[in-house]
């Protein structure tokens, strides 16, 4: 799904709202186009055991800017930036079992970790499948790997920076 649509995802939702939030998703697109660099992105949905996210959540990280990896060896694909969006679960969630990530094999090689590029995100009330959870992903993912272009104000609330 490479062009994502809203109104298409969701269908039976209310026709205004849904165009409202694919003009969102289009303001995104539209300060992408130049940008060439897509860093590599993994998202982990779960800690215990090591799961990436799935679905439609790469999309959205190609939307906002990235290049998704796919796979359970996170030495192996040395994402660039890794979100930790556990699914169903806020952000101090994630901070509760920061620690686990930290045990992982090779961690510390990892350039996101070499590079400060980790990130908790509330994996509750985002990184869902609802037509706002949706865009608000692609908000936030925009705004974590393009901080430059972006900010719609979801740190502190939607995710956090985490430092080592």
């Amino acid at each position: 799904m490479s062009e994502l649509s809203i109104l298409s995802y969701l269908p039976g939702e209310n026709a205004d709202e849904l165009e409202q939030l694919q003009e969102r998703v289009e303001l995104v697109r539209h300060k992408l186009k130049f940008v060439e660099l897509k860093p590599t992105v993994a998202c982990i949905s779960s800690l215990s055991p090591l799961k990436l996210t799935e679905g439609l959540v790469p999309e959205l990280i190609r939307l906002a800017g990235g290049t998704p990896v796919h796979g359970d060896d996170l030495t192996l694909l040395n994402p660039q930036y890794i979100i930790v969006a556990l699914e169903g679960s806020p952000i101090n969630a994630a901070m509760s079992q920061v620690d686990t990530l930290m045990a992982l094999a090779g961690w510390e090689s990892l350039d996101a970790v070499q590079h400060g590029r980790i990130y908790l995100a509330s994996g509750d009330t985002h990184f869902n499948d609802s037509a706002e959870g949706i865009v608000e992903t692609v908000e936030m993912i925009a705004e974590i790997l393009n901080p430059k272009q972006f900010a719609f104000g979801y740190e502190g609330e939607g995710w956090i920076k985490f430092g080592i």
